[in-house]
């Protein structure tokens, strides 16, 4: 017989349901039912995730949803139709959006205002009154569900229900309240209500269901179980027969709010293309570059794709008009409109890039434009987009965030019972191990291995793995719609206030089609900004982006050196390796550069052969002229995505659209699998072109790397911009760099005592922060070439009372208590600021000034006596020697103007032989040598096998430690542990790259104590 399950939970009713939506439906198929509704609490989150799979095996998936009534029991929806699912879509997203985020509910009166298109499904009897009114909202849709769960009061609950049809007039149909797909995950199901009610499997009681049987069964099975109802069955294929909504259906339109009257989207666009054109090339628009733009627009108009640029080049206006620095980056930048638009920066015609790569007719795919902001003012942005579209037009994409590794060992192992110290020991074998732990390591780790339920744990972490636990906020993702969005899909209140997001993910949304725009938050255009307005106020220059002088040789000079602490992309202990071999002298040299360092050119073998190259080791040759085209500006080797397009396209003649699967394929995360199924269909298109098996092989193999994150050129390009520009400033004015960079914290690789030891030895001046000279922020003297510490480098003394002794200090305070009295900080900030030295030019040592706070009376802002002293006993307090000072420093400003620590360590590192980072420059290759330092970073990459990189810093520089991987496990207590650390090996130099490669790694013994601690 054919029977449709109308009530089940995926695992996105969130620590309810058991089963992914995938896993639900793929059984239902197996197990031949008619039809499946998912029917998650208040949301619908995992439809789009049902949808493909009930697409993939047959499955006929009804769309619905569990509702919470505030005044009422909970009752099911079915979307009818496009109406239906419309009104499903504004019901979850009002429960919602009324409510705090995890909370939901509407009275039922909301529930009858739009029934229209929904058929409705109480799940378990409630009493008459409470339902009646509903009920009388759906005529000919409203049904009372029977389960059985071959548990206590089946008999009492169906009678009940009978009961109350006959009273509603309404028919009664069977349901198995579906909470998994399978019986035995019925272990992980007890383990979640668990977890939601914070207790163990033990504890739990009543609140666990009493049995399996709240599984997806067969019709057989429930023919069986329903023997004597086969009527109630036979209304439940019914009612789902009556359910045609589909997502399929979904019609997604651009909002076009503020076009001029009587002109199309389309007119618009073009209009706002040529007029940035004309701002573009002020010399005239080069024919090839208007060829472009008529493909592209030719393109755009046919996608319907108009309003997506327009509501982009909005937003982007809106944020120059308010000094907001931004840029366009990704496939973005192959786009000769947006480049136009000014959205991006690069010019894509001029570097030849593809288009293709953003935008194309054969997949017919919504384009993708990542814009970067300042990441202290996206959010004036963000606020911009909500208020000029409105909360129920514009919402920002989900991030659903699961159980992964530790987090779903602890919170497995802690609802089945096991104490908190073996949930600790648990997780932590586990970080190295996974889940797949040997009953030694279980045993070295004190634990049983024949505990059942530490087997139990790691079998159920294992299944919890991947479970989706809450929702957050993608990092930037915008959907915005011209109908409301909150009847395409539910949206809900977020955490972040102000912040409302949809109830589906990145890759939900791109498999419907639906547009979103990414407005997403960098740190050093932050810095940039701030850069360009110290150089405006110190040295009367005005600069952008746009007016960076380009192509510098001093600039070019200083990144051979690999001297680019605090630059961007490339100031990571790999670049910095990377740079002297490269030695870039022109900006396609760092569009290489930062793309060269990815684990996808690693894993490819492309970074050798590159190099070998480009220094004239090895000969490049090409194997056509059409080959050559494409990979000429990278010596014959495909770096860049859009290289691997053309290629398949020129050497293997693929179509523009099969390229592009090509590139889909190599940026998806299971790359590696799915990228088999090209093999042949390359590898013989390359042959039968002309070209050897093995180049194609080669090249192929090429591809795999990308498999492991590689760059589109667009993306590189576009990163490469700032990169270079963030050079030039570091270079020119580096004082006014390090101040940026300082007061937009937190942000970048390194940490302020870096950037601060950096700027020093590029002959930087730094002052300490001192009250009677510091802003808030850092800021510069002596006509730009000192910097000033702010006080917001004072750990522990707030932003409010920051500002506020900030601003008192240019009443011009005498003493603490004058300080005290006009700032009205509280106490304890005011004693953070004595202790960092920032009230020395008021009271002498740091002892001095916490004796003369403490000599204050209240500072109760309603006291009679606040800030006066209470004491005037003069008493002469020992000052602090070097070390207590400098440990003082760290403890308050992260950083020493006085010392370096390893000044301090220096006797210690002699005895041991140890020589300076500057002094490593003196040692020979292949000689054995020590050097130590503090602990500033410590990588060790997935494509590294097992190699650990550590960088330590001392008062002449920064040395590069390379610790092989048995090494590594020998040391790694102390590598992990503490904070200053001696490297002994052989140094190991190729130009000016200079490495010790170490056999032992050890904490510096006997200063515990006497120095900054992690």
């Amino acid at each position: 017989m054919d029977y449709a399950e109308l009530v089940c939970r995926s695992n996105f009713s969130f620590l309810r349901g058991a089963s992914h939506p995938e896993e639900l439906v793929a059984t239902a198929a197996r197990l031949g039912l008619g039809a499946l509704a998912l029917t998650d609490a208040d949301g619908l989150y995992g439809v789009v995730k049902a949808h493909l799979a009930a697409k993939e095996h047959g499955v006929r998936l009804i769309l619905g949803a569990e509702l919470t009534l505030e005044d009422g029991p909970p009752v099911v929806v079915y979307a009818a139709d496009g109406t239906g699912y419309s009104n499903l879509c504004a019901l979850v997203s009002q429960s919602r959006m009324t409510h705090p985020k995890g909370e939901a509910g509407l009275p039922w009166r909301a529930v009858a205002d739009r029934s229209a298109g929904l058929l409705a499904l109480l799940p378990a009897p409630a009493p008459f009154e409470q339902v009646v009114s509903l009920a009388e909202a759906f005529p000919e849709r409203f049904h009372v569900g029977i389960c059985r769960t071959l548990s206590a009061g089946d008999a009492e609950r169906e009678a009940r229900a009978e009961r109350l049809a006959l009273e509603l007039g309404v028919p009664l149909v069977a349901h198995n309240d579906v909470h998994t797909h399978h019986r035995r995950r019925q272990a992980l199901q007890d383990v979640l209500v668990s977890i939601r009610h914070g207790t163990s499997v033990d504890r739990a009681g009543t609140r666990l269901l009493p049995n399996a049987e709240r599984t997806l069964k067969s019709p057989r099975d429930m023919a069986r179980l329903f023997a004597d109802r086969p009527e109630a069955l036979a209304r439940a294929a019914e009612l789902a027969s009556r359910c045609h909504a589909s997502l399929d259906d979904l019609h997604y339109r651009f909002p076009e709010e503020g076009l001029p009257e009587g002109r199309t989207a389309d007119a618009h666009l073009r209009e706002l293309t040529y007029e940035g054109l004309r701002f573009r090339y002020p010399e005239g628009v080069p024919p090839a570059v208007v060829k472009q733009i008529e493909h592209e627009l030719k393109l755009i108009a046919a996608l319907d794709f108009a309003g997506y640029f327009l509501a982009l080049w909005d937003i982007v206006r809106f944020a120059r008009a308010r000094g907001i620095l931004c840029q366009g980056r990704g496939s973005a930048a192959n786009s000769a409109v947006c480049y136009a638009l000014q959205i991006t920066a690069i010019d894509p015609v001029r570097m030849g890039l593809l288009f293709e790569r953003f935008l194309s007719m054969e997949r017919k795919e919504p384009p993708d434009i990542d814009v970067d902001f300042e990441h202290e003012r996206r959010e004036e942005v963000l606020q911009y987009v909500y208020e000029k579209h409105g909360r129920r037009h514009a919402g920002m994409v989900c991030e659903v965030i699961c159980y992964r590794g530790r987090l779903a060992l602890r919170e497995t192992g802690k609802a089945l019972g096991l104490s908190l110290d073996q949930v600790d020991r648990l997780s932590k074998v586990s970080a190295s191990n996974g889940f797949d732990v040997t009953p030694d390591v279980l045993r070295e780790a004190g634990l049983s291995a024949e505990d059942g339920r530490v087997q139990k744990t790691l079998a159920l972490a294992m299944e919890l793995e991947g479970f989706p636990r809450h929702l957050s906020i993608h990092v930037g993702g915008f959907v915005m719609t011209r109908e409301p969005l909150t009847e395409l899909v539910p949206v809900e209140n977020a955490a972040m206030p102000g912040r409302t997001v949809i109830q589906w993910e990145k890759d939900d949304i791109n498999a419907v089609g639906l547009l979103k725009v990414d407005l997403l938050a960098l740190g050093m255009l932050t810095a940039l900004s701030k850069c360009f307005a110290l150089i405006r106020e110190h040295h009367g220059r005005e600069l952008s982006l746009a007016t960076v002088p380009a192509e510098d040789p001093k600039v070019y000079d200083m990144l051979c050196e690999a001297d680019t602490v605090g630059v961007f992309q490339i100031e990571s202990r790999a670049q910095m390796n990377m740079l002297p071999r490269l030695r870039p002298r022109t900006f396609y040299d760092l569009v290489v550069e930062i793309a060269l360092i990815r684990p996808g050119p690693i894993v490819g073998n492309m970074v050798h052969p590159f190099l070998r190259r480009r220094n004239g080791q090895e000969q490049v040759e090409y194997p056509s002229e059409a080959v050559k085209e494409i990979l000429g500006k990278t010596l014959g080797v495909p770096l860049f995505q859009e290289q691997a397009m053309k290629l398949a396209m020129v050497a293997a003649g693929f179509t523009a659209g099969e390229a592009d699967g090509l590139r889909r394929v190599l940026s998806h995360k299971r790359a590696e699998s799915m990228l088999l199924q090209y093999r042949g269909r390359f590898v013989e298109g390359c042959v039968s072109r002309g070209y050897t098996r093995k180049q194609a092989e080669e090249w192929f193999d090429n591809f795999r790397g990308f498999a492991h994150y590689g760059f589109p050129e667009s993306h590189s390009a576009s990163f490469a911009l700032i990169a270079y520009a963030s050079s030039w400033l570091k270079c020119h004015y580096p004082a006014a760099f390090t101040a940026a960079l300082l007061n937009s914290q937190p942000m970048g690789f390194y940490a302020p005592h870096t950037l601060v030891a950096d700027a020093q030895r590029h002959g930087v001046e730094v002052r300490p922060v001192d009250v009677r000279h510091s802003s808030w922020d850092c800021t510069l003297e002596e006509g730009g070439a000192a910097l000033r510490l702010g006080l917001r480098m004072v750990k522990g003394l707030g932003e409010s009372a920051g500002r506020r002794v900030a601003t008192a200090r240019r009443e011009g305070f005498r003493d603490v208590g004058d300080l005290a009295r006009w700032s009205r900080a509280p106490r304890h900030e005011l004693t953070r600021l004595a202790l960092a030295g920032a009230l020395s030019s008021l009271c002498g040592s740091r002892r001095q000034a916490l004796w003369e706070l403490q000599a204050l009376g209240p500072l109760d802002s309603d006291d009679l006596f606040f800030g006066m002293a209470m004491d005037g006993t003069a008493v002469e307090l020992p000052a602090m020697d070097v070390l207590e000072r400098v440990c003082a420093d760290y403890d308050t400003v992260g950083l020493s103007l006085e010392k370096h620590p390893l000044e301090l360590l220096r006797p210690v590192l002699k005895q041991q032989g140890a020589v300076t980072a500057e002094g490593l420059k003196k040692v020979a290759h292949g000689r054995r040598v020590a050097v130590g330092g503090m602990l500033i970073c410590r990588q060790r990459p997935p494509t590294a096998k097992g190699i650990c990189f550590i960088s330590l810093e001392d008062e002449t520089g920064i040395a590069n430690l390379v610790v092989p991987p048995d090494v590594y496990e020998r040391c790694r207590k102390d590598i992990h542990g503490a904070l200053f650390l001696v490297g002994e090996g052989v140094l190991e130099r190729s130009g000016k790259v200079t490495n010790v490669k170490s056999s032992r790694v050890a904490s510096l013994h006997g200063q515990r104590g006497t120095l900054p601690e992690r």
